[in-house]
């Protein structure tokens, strides 16, 4: 097996078999000592973290699948805090689907609406590219510069929204209030699909006020 990638929070080993295996670690992203999923500097670790992380992608895969929404996803692998997913043609962007003003959105637009204000399920568009800190990037960028195509972009919204809806609505049912999520998309076999993860570490999910971290999040809404 050979790793092939080792990012902030996960590492990606391709098997003999063609799969997948990706490896949560414990890492965290933050600025200082405040940890935020949304950024691109590892500020240390949390005991645990990693565990989280594959507990929540297993759950909400399965969910989707469940719905019908198709995904990379295949099992938990065979080692501690490893995921099992069919391998992908990663796009190398951030598909973010908002439900409320929050974070960088009240950074680019604070003079014109107040955190926390509705939003109908506004999707955005962010390149992954850490030495220029994620850009957005508009959908006639993505085509011009052949990234995807328009019916992929069109695809993906549509996806994005869909996905948001059944996760927010599970949520919701948990006491839990979906704020943001965003996704990563690829092709498998010609097929446009989610893939990568879905956990705290690319959501912010709200609780009594509070923004909870992976851990609170995995307790929350498993129960442990």
């Amino acid at each position: 097996m050979e790793r092939i990638y080792s990012g902030k929070t996960k590492d990606v080993f391709l098997r003999d078999d063609g799969n997948i295996l990706l490896k949560f670690k414990d890492t965290v992203t933050g600025t200082g000592d405040v940890i935020d999923a949304g950024s691109n500097t590892v500020i240390g670790e949390v005991s645990g973290k990693g565990n989280a992380s594959l507990r929540l992608t297993v759950y909400f895969f399965d969910l989707l699948q469940k719905a019908g929404m198709p995904t990379h996803f295949i099992s938990t692998g065979p080692e501690p805090n490893t995921l099992l997913v069919k391998r992908a043609k990663s796009f190398k962007l951030e598909v973010v689907c908002r439900e409320k003003a929050w974070g960088s959105f009240i950074r680019r637009y604070g003079a014109y609406i107040k955190e926390g204000t509705p939003l109908p399920s506004v999707i955005e568009f962010t390149l992954k590219d850490d030495e220029r800190e994620d850009p957005p990037i508009n959908e006639e960028s993505l085509v011009a510069l052949g990234i995807v195509t328009e019916d992929q972009i069109r695809y993906m919204k549509e996806s994005a929204r869909k996905a948001t809806a059944i996760l927010k609505a599970h949520l919701a049912e948990k006491g839990l209030d979906l704020i943001d999520i965003k996704y990563e998309f690829g092709e498998v076999d010609g097929q446009t699909i989610i893939i990568d993860e879905i956990s705290g570490d690319g959501m912010r999910v709200v609780k009594d006020g509070k923004v909870l971290l992976q851990k609170e999040l995995a307790a929350a809404l498993l129960g442990e």
